[in-house]
């Protein structure tokens, strides 16, 4: 959660607008995700769980901002717009726990890449590269889902895995402090 200082005139500051390109999992796929989730609330019981509505496999973060920025937002349509790949599967099959060690991300990960996730995940790395974010745009790419925020060296025991097909990839705005995310855009994939 963000530290807000308040601006200079001591006025509270605005929240983060976050934009990122991400996969989402279907209905029945986010079933899936949540019925191991429901396996972990025992033997994880300080996690704090992610709303199911909110599952996504982030692609390429974007930033974040003190408001929204139009311009990002343009950019990152263009780079999308006509851009499509191969349709692949992904299999989500281990719990992973990344970023803040102290706060970790509880994921589920992929152990492997399809070759087509790969190159369609270079693909729009590329483009928006192209379209001006090569500051921003992830060097590596580890394939995951959080399911929630734990405490410091989660458990991370075996999990039935969870194969993913998606359709298509969306634009998301998550502003802080809201519920619900922004789509800003929907292009789909095996239409080439």
């Amino acid at each position: 959660m963000a530290n807000h200082q308040g601006d200079l005139f001591g006025g509270p500051s605005p929240p983060l607008h976050r934009l990122f390109f991400a996969l989402l999992p279907s209905a029945s796929e986010r079933m899936q995700v949540a019925g191991i989730v429901d396996g972990l609330r025992a033997s994880h019981p300080h996690t704090r769980w992610v709303n199911p509505e909110r599952y996504h496999l982030t692609l390429h973060y974007l930033g974040e901002s003190s408001g929204p920025r139009e311009d990002w937002i343009a950019r990152a349509r263009e780079a999308a717009e006509g851009f499509s790949g191969e349709a692949f599967h992904l299999q989500l099959d281990h719990l992973l726990p990344l970023g803040n060690p102290r706060r970790p991300a509880l994921t589920l990960a992929a152990f492997s890449s399809s070759t087509e996730l790969l190159r369609f995940w270079r693909g729009l790395q590329e483009r928006l590269i192209w379209a001006g974010f090569k500051d921003h745009v992830g060097r590596i790419f580890v394939p995951h889902l959080t399911l929630g925020y734990s405490e410091p060296g989660p458990a991370t025991p075996a999990v039935a895995s969870v194969g993913l097909a998606p359709d298509g990839f969306v634009l998301i705005q998550s502003i802080e402090g809201q519920s619900d995310y922004t789509f800003l855009g929907h292009w789909r994939l095996g239409t080439d």
